[in-house]
C-alpha cells in the first residue's frame, strides 16, 4: 500500500469473504481506504455503445467500477488516490509521496499492477539492467488491478465517459473490443506503467468477472511478480519505496 495516500478499493455486495480480506489489508497496512461497491451486471446504469459491440456486461461492469471509484475520490476532495481492486495485495508499504516523485513530471496515470507475466518480465529487466522505474503505458500491460490518478485525470475520466454522472457512455471509443478498463482508463491520458511489481493478485482467490483468466494471466502474473520481487531483494538487498511490510 502507498502510505500518505488514499486508496479507494471495489468489491462486490455479496463478495464478504474478500471484503474481510481485503479490509484486514488496509488496516494492517495503516492506510486511509474506502471501500466503493462494485458495480455488476445486474446493476449496469444505463450504457451508450457503437455496434456492432464486442465486449461482454461484466467488461461494462468493471469500467463502471473504476468510475465509480474515481467518482468518490473526486467527491472526497483528495488530490491524488489510488483506485484497486479486492483482490490485489502488496508485499510491502511504500512511500506514496517518494514513488509519485519518480515518476515522470507529466504523468496522469501510474499503473501500478500488471498480469501479464511476459511483460512483467520485460519490465522488470529495464529495471535491474537500467535503473528504469517507469515506462509508457503500452497495451499489452494487462490489469487495472492498483493504479494511482491526479485529481485532473480523474475529472477527465469521468467527462469522457460519464459526462452526466450516471450512464456510461461509450460511443465515442472507436476500438473493437477495447470497451475494458485498462485501455479506456490508461489510454488517453499520460499513463505510465511500474517497472517493478509493487502489487500482484492474491491467487488464493478467484476472478469474480474472468475466471478462465486465472490461469492464462492472473495466478501466472503473480508468480512472474513474486520471482522478480525476489530477484530485485537478491540483487539489491531491498525494494524500490518500501518502508516495510504491510
Amino acid at each position: 500500500m502507498l502510505e500518505g495516500l488514499p486508496h479507494f478499493w471495489i468489491n462486490r455486495a455479496a463478495d464478504e469473504g474478500r471484503r474481510l480480506l481485503a479490509r484486514e489489508a488496509f488496516e494492517r497496512a495503516g492506510v486511509a481506504h474506502a471501500r466503493i461497491e462494485a458495480v455488476t451486471p445486474d446493476t449496469l446504469p444505463a450504457v451508450k455503445v457503437r455496434e456492432p459491440f464486442a465486449n461482454s456486461l461484466h467488461e461494462l461492469a468493471i469500467v463502471a467500477s473504476h468510475l465509480r471509484a474515481a467518482g468518490a475520490a473526486l467527491d472526497a476532495g483528495v488530490a491524488t488516490a489510488v483506485i484497486m481492486e479486492d483482490d490485489v495485495r502488496a508485499h510491502h508499504r511504500y512511500d506514496g509521496a517518494a514513488l509519485l516523485a519518480s515518476a515522470p513530471p507529466d504523468w496522469e496515470i501510474l499503473q501500478l499492477h500488471v498480469s501479464h507475466a511476459p511483460v512483467i518480465g520485460e519490465l522488470g529487466e529495464l529495471y535491474l539492467r537500467h535503473g528504469i522505474l517507469w515506462h509508457e503505458w503500452e497495451p499489452s500491460c494487462y490489469s487495472a488491478g492498483a493504479w494511482v490518478a491526479r485529481r485532473g485525470a480523474l475529472a477527465a475520466l469521468l467527462a469522457r465517459y460519464s459526462p452526466d454522472g450516471i450512464g456510461l457512455d461509450l460511443s465515442g471509443v472507436h476500438a473493437w473490443g477495447k470497451l475494458v478498463a485498462d485501455h479506456l482508463l490508461y489510454r488517453r491520458t499520460a499513463c505510465y506503467t511500474a517497472t517493478v511489481p509493487y502489487f500482484f493478485n492474491d491467487i488464493a482467490l478467484d476472478s469474480t468477472h474472468a475466471p478462465q483468466r486465472d490461469a492464462t494471466h492472473h495466478r501466472p502474473g503473480a508468480l512472474a511478480a513474486q520471482g522478480l520481487r525476489q530477484r530485485i531483494l537478491a540483487a539489491s538487498g531491498d525494494y524500490p519505496f518500501a518502508l516495510g511490510q504491510p
